[in-house]
């Protein structure tokens, strides 16, 4: 019987065993048996760096609910403003009356529309965070024209103002309301003082002012012209009535669409919106005195005159309009000074339509 295979598998598990044993060996004179280890001093970061403030960064940043007004506590960094990188803007319609929507808070929003009008050349003369609202000053501008026929040359005197009002909506979206408000010169007295008199609303330079607004958020010229395209003819009836002795004007659509073209025609007649409830259907505006651009070009003081509510209420497809004093529901409002109020909204009124 041959024994030399299983001699041969006896020597290799020999050598096997000692080579196992020869390698604890080894590794105990290498160090520390692995289970007498101990933790080491944590690592630190070298003198000339600096650890970062963690607590800062993880603070929750402000919410869509915080006030217009919190605006004022708010540091920017360096002074310098900055645009976010992308802005979802979007352009509404009901009718004529256009607005933006965009995807931001109006706490984000108001430095970038100080420095949009800083931008365009503009001086800001009402600055309002807690009332969502900024307005420019007058700014004249002199045309020059000159007739081929008789050779004469003849000038046109305008002047011009802008004002923004901002309106929350849930989900950190905002509504921006852009109108201008437009004077020419009516006739200039024996002492050359110049008298001015209303323009019409002007549609088309509202809508060129909120394309370059869009510019200046970051949308391209083009994808801002297209939005604006469209154009709306939609005719709206108007007519101021005696009901029972209070003038009503009356609006010939629904309340969800006359409310924000109300909200449009008091700014363009230079009613301040101080405060609106659309749940009530309410409007807290107040009467300035209504200063225009002196001969030289400066703006004239404005003092307030009194506090209104403008009321509207839907029946069906018409809306009723009403003007009242400020916390007095009843009639208390002279009929002819309601009357004033409602012909103002009128004048200012978006759309292409017969006046009453």
């Amino acid at each position: 019987m041959n024994h030399y295979p299983s001699l041969i598998l006896h020597i290799t598990l020999i050598a096997v065993l000692h080579l196992a044993l020869s390698g604890c060996g080894a590794l105990k004179q290498m160090g520390r048996d692995y289970t007498d280890s101990t933790s080491t001093n944590p690592l630190e970061a070298p003198p000339d760096l600096v650890t970062p403030e963690w607590e800062k960064s993880l603070k929750i940043p402000k919410t869509a609910s915080d006030r217009v007004s919190a605006l004022e506590s708010q540091e920017p960094a360096l002074g310098a403003v900055v645009l976010p990188e992308f802005l979802e803007i979007r352009v509404r319609r009901e009718g004529p009356t256009r607005w933006l929507e965009v995807d931001t808070d109006p706490v984000t929003l108001w430095p970038l529309l100080r420095k949009f009008w800083q931008d365009e050349g503009f001086r800001i003369a009402e600055d309002e965070p807690s009332l969502g609202y900024l307005e420019t000053q007058w700014t004249q501008d002199l045309g020059r024209f000159r007739d081929t026929l008789s050779r004469q040359e003849s000038f046109d005197i305008t002047s011009e103002k802008f004002r923004i009002r901002l309106e929350r909506q849930p989900n950190a979206v905002t509504n921006i309301f852009l109108t201008q408000r437009g004077l020419e010169v009516a006739a200039v007295n024996a002492e050359d003082q110049i008298l001015w008199k209303p323009q019409p609303p002007n549609s088309d330079r509202e809508a060129e002012m909120m394309i370059r607004l869009m510019k200046f958020l970051g949308t391209s010229k083009e994808e801002a012209e297209l939005k604006f395209a469209t154009s709306d003819s939609q005719f709206l009836y108007l007519d101021i009535k005696d009901i029972e002795g209070i003038p009503v004007l009356m609006v010939g659509d629904v309340f969800s669409r006359v409310w924000r073209r109300t909200g449009v025609a008091l700014d363009r007649s230079g009613l301040v919106v101080e405060d609106h409830n659309r749940n009530k259907g309410v409007y807290i505006v107040s009467l300035d005195a209504d200063p225009v651009p002196t001969q030289a070009g400066v703006q004239e003081a404005a003092t307030k005159e009194a506090h209104y509510q403008i009321h509207l209420l839907g029946q069906g497809k018409q809306t009723l309009i009403t003007a009242h004093e400020m916390d007095r529901e009843e009639d208390a409002l002279h009929p002819e000074t309601a009357r004033r109020l409602l012909r103002r909204i009128v004048s200012a009124y978006p759309g292409n339509y017969p006046r009453a």
